[in-house]
């Protein structure tokens, strides 16, 4: 497949607003529309269809990093000038492309329906402020919003280490540096050092993902910078327990210590389908670093937190299972949505309208 073929099926993408549009060899190019694979009559890609197309988006740390990860993302440019997040992953010994649009504008917090708590963190001067959520929960957007709000504050001096720069952010009122690791700094720990070397009061990571980067995160928390970290896990106990695999058995005592010392808090979001139109809307659960949420995560007891999200609501804390009962009383989600997402399905339903019972 060239270039030429590729600008038309983005073209497509765009007039009939799809979300991506998946080269996977074996099958004709297919465009995700409202949750749908549409596939069109095109003949199956070879897996040197493909080759081609990623042959000139990687530089060789991405490469490197798809070796070892399995995964890579990277920004795409169009000749049209449109951007898209291009995710390359190896799959049965070939590789397969997605592409996803990407908005030229930031978002905003107050477009995004999250939780009034999320601009609290926004707010926050020093800490650290994790961010959880698989591929494809809308955790990018979630931190490029934080961003955008943090951008507006005149008091603040701002780095981004970002795997990929998606979202330009325009000057603002506050001092703001974007950096992508592998371009204009060597690892997102190297960076957050540099940052803090350089008098940065505010650093985002899009990515923790390594045992350095989550030192160099503790140690700017530490030092009395606010950082902002992203973590792939589903969940507020995911998110902790993903971030102590990190690190040897025999350290994660004192990594525990050095998190309950300096959290803020830890947002976990994933997407779901809205009920009466097109769209999705999240599904977020917080936890507030209060003196009992840091206890327990000190001594390792990450099971007694969602007990502690559920007694602290008035601190603004919420478990998944009270933000989806909230969505099915504004009737956002339908029943069937929320009740697939559920840990305890009668806490979904307490307070929202329960079926009717057939005797």
């Amino acid at each position: 497949m060239d270039q030429k073929r590729l600008e038309t099926l983005l073209a497509a993408m765009q007039r009939v607003g799809a979300s991506a549009l998946h080269l996977v060899p074996g099958r004709a190019p297919c465009l995700r529309v409202h949750r749908r694979m549409i596939s069109g009559e095109d003949a199956p890609l070879l897996a040197g269809d493909v080759e081609e197309l990623i042959r000139d988006m990687l530089f060789s740390d991405h490469r490197e990093r798809l070796q070892t990860k399995g995964h890579v993302e990277v920004l795409y440019c169009s000749r049209s000038g449109s951007r898209y997040r291009a995710t390359i992953a190896v799959r049965d010994g070939s590789h397969t492309l997605v592409l996803r649009p990407v908005p030229e504008c930031p978002p905003k917090l107050a477009g995004l329906e999250l939780p009034e708590q999320m601009s609290a963190f926004a707010q926050a001067r020093c800490g650290l402020v994790l961010i959880a959520g698989f591929f494809g929960s809308g955790k990018s957007t979630t931190i490029a919003a934080l961003v955008d709000s943090l951008n507006q504050d005149p008091a603040r001096h701002i780095v981004t280490l970002e795997q990929s720069i998606d979202f330009l952010h325009p000057p603002a009122a506050a001092l703001l540096h974007q950096r992508e690791v592998g371009v204009h700094v060597g690892a997102a720990a190297e960076g957050i050092r540099q940052a803090v070397a350089l008098g940065v009061d505010t650093i985002v990571v899009t990515e923790i993902a390594d045992a350095n980067t989550l030192d160099a995160a503790l140690t700017a928390a530490e030092s009395g910078c606010l950082v902002l970290g992203g973590v792939e896990a589903g969940s507020v106990v995911g998110s902790l327990a993903e971030l102590a695999l990190l690190v040897p058995v025999e350290q994660r005592a004192r990594l525990r210590t050095r998190i309950a010392r300096c959290l803020r808090g830890i947002a976990a979001q994933s997407l779901l389908q809205r009920s009466h139109r097109a769209g999705r809307v999240p599904v977020v659960e917080v936890l507030v670093g209060n003196p009992a949420a840091r206890t327990a995560i000190r001594l390792g007891n990450f099971q007694e937190l969602p007990g502690i999200m559920q007694r602290c609501r008035g601190l603004g804390m919420q478990t998944a299972d009270i933000s989806l009962r909230g969505l099915l009383t504004r009737h956002l989600v339908s029943q069937e949505e929320a009740l697939l997402h559920a840990a305890d399905r009668d806490q979904v339903l307490s307070g929202a309208m329960r079926p009717a019972v057939t005797r």
